[in-house]
């Protein structure tokens, strides 16, 4: 098995900002640079590995050119990865489920969840809805009535949220997570706070399609607080978080063709390579118990067979 460690794509945001820089990532000078695609295969942002025989190669084509080193997985390649760190409000969203998606766009919907790695004291996130039927989701949006609609949640860095399809949500200033979801892109813009374009022109909406997916009544919460260890499980992915001072192994427990690593804080080795905080990697070929070392804290995903 070898672990190798990828070149992220940055993203350019209104409500972006040069924090990541402050995370270890070298992001362009001058540009309000809001999310790092840590790992991906997606074509809107791609990853490159670094290392190895398939240096400067991206994600994608070195997944579609060797299943064999991802336990023969078929499909396109079905995690993206990300670190969002926000020094605005971003907008209100709601992703499709795969039926609505497929139905529209040709591709799956997007289920995602968070990480949080850092929030202001007595932050909160919008996370669900009080609507009870869609003529009230409708009023309540063709008014503004927008305090009476969304739903906050308290946070603290180490909590975990899962954002099912059809949840209606929004990242605040100040709170930087990570992110990891299914390879979709996906989003429909439900409010924006009025804010404009640099054309001066209001930012897309898309009222129809947010409505249509929004689930009423809300789904129910998902919200771990202090997540450790396993911190989720499910068909569309899971996630561990591995703490190397207390911690030297880690042997996944699922069924899976390869891992995902991405460094959320400190630094040591994983299997006698460096890693540092920011730095994210994917192992190729079979899979080998995991070794670490030093302070470093990982985030390791993957998907079940």
């Amino acid at each position: 098995m070898q672990i190798v460690k990828l070149k992220p794509y940055y993203s350019e945001k209104i409500w972006g900002s040069s924090k990541l820089k402050e995370l270890g990532f070298p992001i362009p000078e001058n540009k309000k640079i809001g999310e790092a695609w840590v790992i991906s295969a997606h074509n809107n942002g791609m990853s490159y590995l670094t290392a190895g025989t398939f240096k400067d190669q991206p994600l994608k084509t070195v997944f579609e050119n060797n299943r064999n080193l991802f336990g023969n997985y078929q499909g396109e390649y079905p995690l993206l990865a990300k670190i969002i760190t926000a020094a605005d409000y971003l907008s209100v969203q709601v992703h499709p489920n795969d039926e609505y998606a497929m139905a529209k766009h040709h591709q799956l919907g997007k289920p995602e969840s968070w990480y949080i790695l850092d929030c202001p004291e007595n932050a909160k996130l919008i996370y669900g809805h009080n609507a009870q039927s869609k003529a009230e989701l409708e009023a309540l949006i063709a008014n503004g009535n927008w305090q009476q609609l969304l739903k906050e949640q308290p946070i603290k860095p180490g909590d975990f949220l899962f954002v099912d399809t059809g949840k209606v949500h929004a990242i605040t200033p100040g709170v930087t997570v990570y992110e990891l979801q299914r390879s979709s892109d996906i989003t429909y813009r439900l409010y924006d706070y009025d804010r404009l374009d640099e054309q001066k022109q209001p930012r897309r909406l898309d009222l129809i399609d947010s409505i249509n997916c929004t689930s009423v009544p809300d789904t129910s919460d998902l919200v771990i607080k202090n997540a450790e260890k396993k911190v989720f499980s499910s068909s569309v992915f899971s996630i561990y978080l591995l703490k190397a001072k207390a911690e030297k192994q880690f042997i996944v427990d699922e069924s899976t063709g390869w891992l995902q690593f991405t460094i959320i804080r400190g630094q040591g080795t994983i299997n006698n390579q460096k890693f540092t905080a920011g730095e994210s990697a994917i192992s190729l070929g079979e899979l080998e118990p995991i070794e670490v070392t030093g302070d470093l804290e990982v985030i390791i995903s993957w998907i079940k067979k």
